[in-house]
């Protein structure tokens, strides 16, 4: 059996459903008619790492994320988020919007928070897709159409202005959420006990690195680190984590590391050796094995890359 695809960028996922490549990294809005001219009608199991919204006014076939299709559904809005698994099989006469984000475009708007932790709807497992009447649609096609224009205009404030119309969307969303989507299907107190706990989990994986902490002896890089902090047993602490990221603790973690990493390595003259103490490696070498696994050429070579 072949691997499941997985696109960590928005650019590659662009490239393997066969559409044109985003305006903007980190965002972008589309109609479904634009797709259908060139888009993949039929795409097998994969993964990417953003969050999506989709208003679906009406078109033959699916789209499939974890046990919820929208199959046999009129207007739908719906949902994929960070690692989740999607797939579809469309006619190409889909009508409707979407856009995808990353969670750094999300943090451009007013919230500083996660965005797990302001719209926790969005990471439940399996997010459930909600059928609309046409009243219903018709504020939901408007918040589209709006930050449809303001990305197709592109100037100097579009960006802010498509993060602000985005907050709109998603309280619009979580508002109907609320309303449609049956409460012991989101109110679950083990439910909610999960998502703050992977919530508090993510958060000490951000602020284990910055720069003023000290962890002598310590080693952040392992789940054994978070879960002492959080009085968790390691194997439950990463079940928790997987089931509701759908990715395991280390893989956060490691995710992290690699990406201040790279920032160092871009961003300042530290050497490697200054590197991997920063990550909290005893031992350079030891970080340079791990840099390597992860993206595929030691530190050095990566830093001469960048020219």
């Amino acid at each position: 059996m072949s691997e499941m695809k997985h696109y960590a960028t928005l650019d590659d996922y662009c490239r393997a459903i066969n559409i044109a490549p985003p305006k903007w990294p980190n965002f972008d809005v589309r109609t479904f008619e634009e797709n259908m001219k060139t888009v993949k009608h039929k795409m097998p199991p994969f993964k990417h790492e953003f969050y999506a919204i989709a208003l679906k006014l009406s078109g033959g076939g699916f789209t499939k994320t974890g046990n919820f299709s929208t199959e046999s559904l009129s207007a739908t809005v719906f949902f994929n988020s960070p690692y989740q698994i999607i797939q579809w099989d469309i006619a190409p006469d889909w009508n409707g919007y979407y856009i995808i984000f990353s969670e750094e475009f999300y943090q451009l708007g007013p919230s500083k928070s996660r965005i797990s932790a302001d719209f926790p709807f969005l990471l439940v497992d399996n997010t459930i897709p909600i059928e609309l009447s046409d009243n219903e649609a018709k504020p939901f096609i408007s918040t589209f159409q709006d930050i449809l224009t303001e990305h197709q205009k592109n100037d100097r404030v579009s960006k802010t202005i498509c993060s602000l119309n985005m907050q709109i969307l998603l309280h619009k969303v979580a508002r109907l959420y609320q309303e449609k989507v049956p409460s012991q299907q989101h109110t679950h107190t083990h439910r909610n006990n999960d998502l703050a706990l992977v919530s508090r989990f993510k958060t000490l994986v951000e602020t284990s690195f910055y720069p003023d902490q000290n962890f002598e002896n310590s080693e952040p890089h392992k789940v054994q680190f978070y879960a002492e902090q959080l009085h968790l047993h390691p194997n439950h602490l990463n079940a928790v984590v997987k089931r509701i990221a759908s990715q395991s603790a280390s893989e956060i973690i490691y995710k992290h590391m690699v990406a201040l990493a790279k920032s160092k390595l871009r961003q300042t003259n530290k050497s490697v050796k200054e590197i991997a103490f920063d990550l909290y490696y005893n031992y350079p070498n030891h970080f340079a094995n791990f840099f390597k696994k992860h993206v595929g050429c030691s530190p050095g070579k990566f830093r001469k890359t960048l020219g």
